[in-house]
Parts: C-alpha cells; structure tokens; sequence
C-alpha cells in the first residue's frame, strides 16, 4: 500500500500555502507587540497591507497548527502565542470582540465558538489546562447566555448596550445555519472530559439543522428565507459531521450527503460553485467555501458509499486558479478570496485570505493523501 507522503513529497501547492502561513507576516511573532499571536484576516496585495486583527481567524490559525501536528510540523509556540491573545483579549474586553479596530464592541457567539475549539486545541497540543478552562468558560457563556432553546444562537451580544441584538444589515447578524459550526467545541469538550452536558448542549444546536432544511437537501441560510450561502451552509454540515462522529446517528450522515449532492448539481463546468443562491446578493466564488466543500466531500466519501472523486477534482482544480503564484514572501502561495462579478465579467479580488487559505491548506493534503486518510482519524480535525 502507498506510503503517506512525507513533507518533501508533497505538492507544491501544500507547501507554498504552508509558507505562506508563516513567512507572509500573517500572524504577528514581535514577541514586544502587545498583539503577538493574532492573526490579521488578509493581505492586500496591490497594497502591500495587512487586514484586522481577527479574533476568530486566531482561533481557525490554532487549529490549522493543530492539524499540521498530527501531521509532525510542530509549531507549538506559535499556537500558544495565538492562544494567549485570546485569553487575554476575553479577560480585557469580557468577551471576544471581533475586531480591535472598531467602536463598536460586538461579541459574536459564532466568533466565540470558533475560539473556544482553538484554544481546545492548544490545550491538546500543550496539556495546559489554563486553555481548557478558558475554552470552558466561553461555552458556558454560550449556553447559558446566547443560546435559544430551539438550538439556534443569539448572533451577537453588543458590549456597550450591554445587549444581544440582531440585524438585517448583514447575513452573519442573524440567527443562522452558520451557528450549527457552533456544535464543534461543545463536541470537542465532550471527547476531553466526557461531560455529558456538553454533549446534550452540542446536539440541541446540530440539531437546529431541521429549521435549516429544504425540501430538495439544500440548507438555507435563514429560518424565514429562502437564500442559499455556500460558505454557511458548509459551517453548518461541518458542525454535523462533529456530531456525526461521536453519534454514529445516522441522521446526521444522510443530511450532510443529500445537502453535498445538493451541491455536486450546482457545480459548473470550469469546476467552479456560486456562493450565494436566491439572493439578490452579488456573486461570488470563493476560495473558502471551495475549500469547504472538497474537505466536507473527501470526508463524506471515506463513511458513505457516496463517490465524489471527479467532483472533488473539479473544485480542486478551480482552487488551484486563487492561489498566488507571486515570487514574494508576503503573497506566494496564499489564496485569493474570491472572482466577483462584475458588469465586465469575472475579476480576481486581490486580497490574500487568510481563512480560505487555512481550509485550502487542509482540504490540498487530505485531496493528496485521500487513498491513506481514513474518516476515523480526519474527521475530528476538520476545523
């Protein structure tokens, strides 16, 4: 049987994405900057600038270097750095903003969640229990606080009215498909300590799904609309594929495989899948919700007799168009975030993304590798 590749055989593509995360200037390392550890959600490449501070890409960073350890790339202290900003930004602000760079103090549940499983991670990574007891406070305070009793989440808690709001001025700021992802902590918790309780509390939010669900498999985004978001509905199986790994409750599997064959139908030609469906939102195919749906494809096709191979070749191909070929450090091998569309056309967006280079990161070597990667051993790392 074929051997896993080592480091040095594998693709260019891998390797040049792995760079990019830590020679790019992505994270910050000055171990003087009162930031060391967050991650900036972008570069800008025509600029040459970096985008915010992004709490909950921080914790996606964490969780990237959880998956190269499993993989021998040990980058230990960088996941701690990361670790501790977290924490220390949470004991500052008494929350996880999004962003430093804004007057407004929002504490997303989503944003939370995501944390939470990174610093989850570091703990698995350091055995520190300091990351395991801060994870644990920013469950409770999703469950006890953000959390309504049909599974679905607050989507965030303004810190200055001292409130939880909801907008319609953005899809995020609405209870959302999206906040199924917010089961994967719950469900990472569950398998450090076996506390049943976290368990209970990640299965009512997977199992808000049901108010997600259409008639032909597909996931809204909403509960009272019908518009499809690609990115959000990829977090929401994500959350269920946790789920289903701890459960074996075959529901789960069966949701996932008829929302991806929902999916297989939507993929063009060139390989390439829309982001949004009956919306008025302008278009887009990006680098990150590509990345999701050949991670969550390559997954599904290891448990089920489902075969995605030649799609999962299609989409990895157009991925392989967002990824920056420039020779310098700041730019090679990252991934674009997106071709928008214009009156003219497709165009490129010239910003280097950083999540969307995480999920590409992961979803190139489980695509390399998907002849030796077995669910049992994957699953539990997607991030």
């Amino acid at each position: 049987m074929e051997q896993i590749k080592d480091y040095h055989e594998l693709s260019t593509s891998f390797t040049n994405v792995e760079n990019w995360l830590f020679s790019s200037g992505l994270t910050i390392t000055d171990s003087h900057d009162e930031n060391l550890g967050g991650v900036h959600a972008y570069i800008d490449e025509k600029t040459q600038n970096y985008g915010f501070l992004y709490p909950e890409i921080t914790g996606y960073f964490i969780s990237s270097l959880k998956f190269l350890f499993a993989h021998n790339r040990d980058k230990i202290d960088l996941a701690k750095n990361s670790a501790n900003w977290l924490i220390n930004l949470n004991k500052k602000y008494g929350g996880i903003i999004q962003s430093l760079n804004n007057n407004q103090k929002l504490v997303y549940s989503f944003d939370t969640a995501i944390c939470a499983n990174g610093l989850l991670d570091c703990y698995d990574l350091t055995n520190d229990k300091t990351y395991l007891d801060t994870a644990e406070k920013l469950l409770n305070w999703i469950s006890n606080e953000a959390l309504n009793s049909n599974g679905t989440l607050k989507p965030f808690y303004d810190l200055n009215s001292k409130k939880f709001n909801e907008s319609k001025d953005v899809w995020y700021k609405q209870k959302g498909c999206l906040h199924i992802k917010a089961t994967i902590p719950f469900i990472h918790f569950y398998r450090i300590t076996k506390n049943k309780n976290f368990l209970k509390i990640g299965l009512n939010i997977a199992n808000s799904i049901n108010h997600f669900i259409n008639d032909d498999g597909s996931v809204r985004l909403h509960i009272d609309q019908k518009i499809i978001h690609l990115h959000s509905l990829c977090y929401a199986l994500e959350g269920l594929i946790h789920v289903y790994d701890v459960t074996r409750d075959q529901k789960y599997l069966s949701i996932c495989i008829n929302a991806i064959n929902w999916c297989v139908s939507k993929i063009q030609n060139d390989g390439s899948i829309l982001l949004w469906y009956s919306s008025k939102n302008s278009n887009a195919k990006t680098c990150y919700h590509i990345a999701q749906l050949i991670r969550l494809m390559i997954l599904i096709e290891k448990i089920s007799n489902e075969k995605y191979s030649s799609h999962i070749e299609k989409l990895y191909s157009y991925l392989q168009q967002l990824q920056s070929k420039d020779s310098s450090n700041i730019s090679n091998g990252g991934f674009y975030e997106e071709f928008y569309k214009t009156l003219f056309g497709w165009k490129k967006r010239y910003k280097l993304n950083s999540w969307g280079s995480m999920f590409a990161l992961q979803a190139l070597y489980w695509k390399e590798n998907s002849s030796q990667i077995t669910f049992d051993n994957e699953a539990k790392l997607l991030f």
